[in-house]
């Protein structure tokens, strides 16, 4: 990890900004206060826009009226974006972000056999073939309750724990460099958003979405291990949760 060492100062809102693209978003909120906080011991994931690439022997996305919304990709590129939840792919040539609509009575596809994954240990997989998509509103792909994902700032949650608005400052991620989409390097604040939900996310677990990239963005605390777990702090202070709630609502 690489600390920048910011000081621990109480939070005015003149100087926090708030902007929907990673390319320009701050990331530069100072530290709370740990002493007003209420800790967690949470375990984390990490979660990417999938790119599935066109192959006209496949089978297209479509929507939850089994109308086709992507150009033709194969078994298990769309299985892979299914478990993602959000794609980039193409239309007629075009390419377009879409993203997990929900489930269909009929399956498109058995994902369990295409991905070679024991039903009996992942259940959720079933499900997996049903899902339809729907054109995504923000640039990498929509959360629940109309929030847009942020690259590096977005958790996906379960809900039934932490609500959707909840903020989390994890200080194993303060002052990791991370690399936005637009190659710019950032050196992270520790804060995340509460935005996103799934099927496999239980309990203490937080899966963190790393943009564009397959790559884990955070090694030093993201292990998809449920033994080891971090320190994450709730946060309540108002003028860092507006910060953040107005990013991934603008």
């Amino acid at each position: 990890m690489n600390e920048k060492g910011d000081s621990v100062v109480s939070l005015g809102a003149s100087h926090l900004t708030a902007n929907a693209d990673a390319d320009q978003a701050d990331f530069s909120l100072p530290a709370p206060d740990v002493a007003t906080v209420k800790q967690h011991n949470l375990w984390a994931t990490h979660y990417f826009v999938y790119a599935a690439s066109a192959s006209p022997d496949g089978i297209p996305f479509v929507d939850k009226a089994g109308n086709p919304i992507s150009d033709n990709v194969s078994q298990k590129d769309w299985c892979l974006a299914a478990i993602e939840g959000t794609v980039q792919v193409s239309m007629n040539g075009k390419l377009r972000t879409l993203n997990y609509g929900g489930t269909r009575t009929d399956a498109q596809v058995d994902c369990a056999a295409v991905l070679g994954i024991d039903p009996a240990i992942k259940p959720w997989i079933t499900k997996t073939g049903h899902s339809y998509f729907r054109a995504a509103v923000g640039k990498y792909g929509d959360g629940g309750s109309n929030y847009r994902l942020i690259p590096f700032r977005t958790v996906a949650v379960d809900k039934n724990v932490f609500p959707f608005g909840t903020v989390f400052f994890i200080p194993d991620a303060k002052g990791v460099s991370v690399t936005l989409p637009s190659g710019r390097v950032v050196y992270h604040d520790g804060y995340f958003f509460a935005a996103d939900t799934g099927g496999a996310i239980k309990g203490n677990h937080i899966d963190v979405f790393c943009g564009t990239s397959a790559q884990n963005c955070f090694p030093g605390f993201i292990t998809s291990n449920s033994d080891k777990t971090f320190v994450a702090m709730e946060i309540s202070d108002a003028a860092v949760k507006d910060v953040l709630e107005a990013m991934h609502t603008a």
